[in-house]
């Protein structure tokens, strides 16, 4: 799935390429992917244009010029957002093969604009979504993400304040989106050996010093991963149909039963917390 660093990749080469463009059709191949009625979504679209598209979480919001309405993207495990225009193709997501394919069997929305350009969501696994929604509901939406871990906001202070009469393993709870939005595997496992923190640690046991540690190591490994936009995984490419270079500097993350790269002492440990596969080295990471 992509991350806050992919994600972030792929909306800032996207609005260099689908604002102000009038939309002059919308097609919906599999009708699951849109949550809410066909009829509703295409009439909405078409005639008007995109006039913002951002990031929050590991979300994509795309918003309209007239229509007081905004998308909401997800790509889940496998969404793919291509533009492409005649022989320009632009995309971000994951990849569907070995090559690079702006519209085939996993094509499932189309967006036509009036220059004969076109936006394709493709999704082999059919876990992502698009959904219109009311500024009510984006509200809404936007109160149930945590706080954005590259903003000014995300100060130490507040961060500590985060982790105050909490008792969940930090793997947990740096997973949930609540707290902090769009960490996702692949970011928390490098901030917290960066930080020589294990995955297994009780909040309640975390000092200062690896409380600050542990801050500074999340806002330098997702700078860093925007940077290199974004790492190399299951196929992912970013806005220009490259793959992300971060996977040059990951620590742990695929370098399962490899020696670990601080310590030299132990390999690295890929055992299962809060569902998801976590990497470690048990010598560094106390």
């Amino acid at each position: 799935m992509p991350e806050l660093p992919e994600v972030e990749t792929i909306v800032n080469d996207l609005k260099k390429n689908i604002l102000k463009k009038k939309i002059s059709g919308v097609e919906i191949l599999k009708k699951k992917i849109v949550r809410n009625s066909p009829q509703t979504f295409k009439k909405t679209l078409v005639g008007d244009s995109f006039q913002k598209i951002f990031r929050r979480g590991k979300y994509i919001f795309i918003e309209l010029k007239n229509a007081d309405k905004t998308i909401v993207v997800h790509l889940r495990m496998t969404g793919q957002l291509i533009y492409q225009k005649d022989k320009k193709i632009v995309a971000g997501g994951h990849s569907q093969g070995d090559e690079l394919e702006f519209s085939n069997k996993h094509t499932h929305v189309i967006i036509n604009f009036k220059d004969k350009s076109q936006l394709f969501y493709n999704d082999v696994r059919q876990f992502g979504f698009w959904q219109l929604i009311s500024s009510d509901e984006m509200a809404e939406l936007d109160n149930k993400i945590g706080i954005e871990p590259l903003s000014r906001e995300f100060s130490y202070v507040y961060f500590k304040n985060l982790l105050t009469d909490k008792n969940s393993n930090i793997k947990s709870f740096l997973l949930d989106q609540k707290f902090i939005a769009g960490l996702g595997n692949i970011y928390v496992d490098e901030a917290l050996f960066l930080s020589r923190i294990s995955p297994y640690r009780r909040l309640n046991t975390l000092n200062n010093k690896e409380i600050l540690s542990l801050h500074r190591a999340i806002k330098n490994i997702l700078a860093k991963a925007i940077f290199s936009r974004g790492t190399t995984f299951n196929d992912y490419v970013d806005a220009s149909g490259n793959k992300g270079s971060f996977l040059a500097f990951l620590n742990v993350y695929q370098r399962d039963k490899k020696k670990c790269k601080r310590c030299k002492k132990e390999n690295i440990k890929k055992v299962k917390i809060a569902g998801r596969g976590t990497r470690y080295c048990p010598a560094c990471q106390k």
